[in-house]
């Protein structure tokens, strides 16, 4: 019996310092968290989602770090890929609203242009269970309408500050380059479904780490943000 209670008493002595580890594993993790992403936060952010590509895209952001981003969805992408939107949703990006066919929604009538926001947002909402807080307008062409529209069905606009031009065929370093011209809170611009972009993932992830910078979610600020001269808009990206 004594052998027993001895045994016991090296038992819990063993497993209260294995717990005490455990117990500050968390804040240790809090610390290198904060040193990491001293420089702050910015926003990666895909247009013209989901493709076929975008299963690459995710598995590249989970090889790169578990990175999140920002997926702006169309609605016939996304009726046409019910499974890579519920997956983008999945594995913890976020999903907004870039229109449902991707028109200059400023050249469209009243009721064309609402229902082109409206109707994405319904197809977002059935396949994820959530109706999309987050708007970037097709060609980043917007105006005091479009802008109500959003508002009427809850979302925050969203322009850019680091456009990365992915889509005109430039080569990847040139994506890369493009990208980290970004700065602290900003929000790059990239695009699905397209090779040297993929390629460009990791590439962008470990230029912002160089600069402890992290990927952050979009959130709505007061300030407004120039994206270029003439256009402003009111987010900013923050720690997730």
């Amino acid at each position: 019996m004594k052998k027993r209670g001895r045994s016991r008493i090296w038992l819990g002595a063993a497993l209260a310092t294995l717990m005490s580890a455990f117990a500050l594993a968390p804040g240790a993790a809090q610390a290198d968290s904060g040193n990491r992403c001293s420089g702050g936060y910015v926003a990666i952010t895909f247009d013209d989602g989901p493709t076929a590509s975008t299963p690459a895209y995710l598995q590249a952001l989970r090889d790169a770090g578990r990175v999140r981003a920002t997926w702006f969805v169309t609605g016939t992408l996304a009726s046409a890929q019910p499974d890579g939107t519920r997956r983008i949703a999945a594995e913890g990006h976020e999903i907004g609203n870039h229109s449902y066919t991707h028109p200059n929604l400023v050249a469209l009538d009243a009721p064309t242009a609402f229902a082109e926001l409206r109707d994405t947002s319904r197809v977002v909402r059935a396949q994820t269970g959530r109706a999309p807080k987050l708007f970037r307008p097709p060609f980043g062409s917007t105006d005091a309408r479009t802008r109500q529209d959003a508002a009427r069905l809850g979302m925050t606009e969203v322009i850019w500050t680091a456009d990365t031009v992915d889509w005109s065929g430039i080569p990847t370093d040139t994506i890369v380059a493009n990208a980290l011209t970004v700065q602290a809170g900003g929000i790059i611009l990239l695009h699905d479904g397209l090779p040297a972009t993929l390629a460009a993932i990791p590439k962008i992830v470990d230029g912002l780490a160089e600069r402890s910078l992290c990927a952050g979610r979009i959130v709505r600020t007061a300030t407004p943000v120039q994206a270029w001269p003439g256009l402003t808009f009111h987010a900013k990206a923050a720690r997730w």
